[in-house]
């Protein structure tokens, strides 16, 4: 079984890297990294370095990062989506802000947690194993999910 990659993301990259976490991609994202940084990480962890800075770019061993030339984060996740494939990838959902995986919430645990018209009109509810975050179904979910067929569902 082929395994999804493992991203990490520069600091030109940061919605990008959001997107990539709710489309449950494992996306490294620090504004404050710096270069050395992401290119140590990248090579402890065996990630794939995203970046718009060609230094950057060339000084990573090859096949270990990919120049994104997409401006727009929409256009960029498309670009990295067909040069790696995603689509084939069916993956649990992360938290968007912190890369946590998500994990099913019982409705009551969500009370008291999110706005009261969310808790009456919404059944499943998430939360983030590391940072407590919680999700549910929202209106952007049928966006993420035509999102140039990067994915087979969208994230609740």
């Amino acid at each position: 079984m082929i395994q999804p990659p493992r991203f990490a993301c520069d600091v030109m990259l940061g919605r990008t890297a959001r997107w990539l976490r709710m489309l449950g991609f494992d996306t490294f994202y620090d504004n404050h990294a710096g270069d050395p940084e992401l290119r140590d990480l990248c090579r402890a962890e065996a990630r794939i370095l995203l970046t718009k800075d060609v230094a950057l770019h060339e000084s990573m061993p090859a096949g270990t990062s990919r120049l994104v030339r997409a401006v727009r984060p929409l256009q960029q996740l498309e670009e990295i989506a067909a040069a790696f494939g995603l689509g084939r990838f069916f993956l649990p959902c992360r938290c968007s802000l912190c890369n946590g995986e998500l994990l099913p919430l019982e409705k009551e645990k969500a009370s008291g947690r999110v706005p009261p018209y969310v808790f009456r009109t919404q059944e499943a509810f998430q939360g983030c194993a590391r940072c407590g975050k919680l999700y549910w179904p929202g209106t952007h979910a049928a966006g993420i999910a035509r999102l140039s067929g990067v994915v087979r569902r969208a994230c609740g």
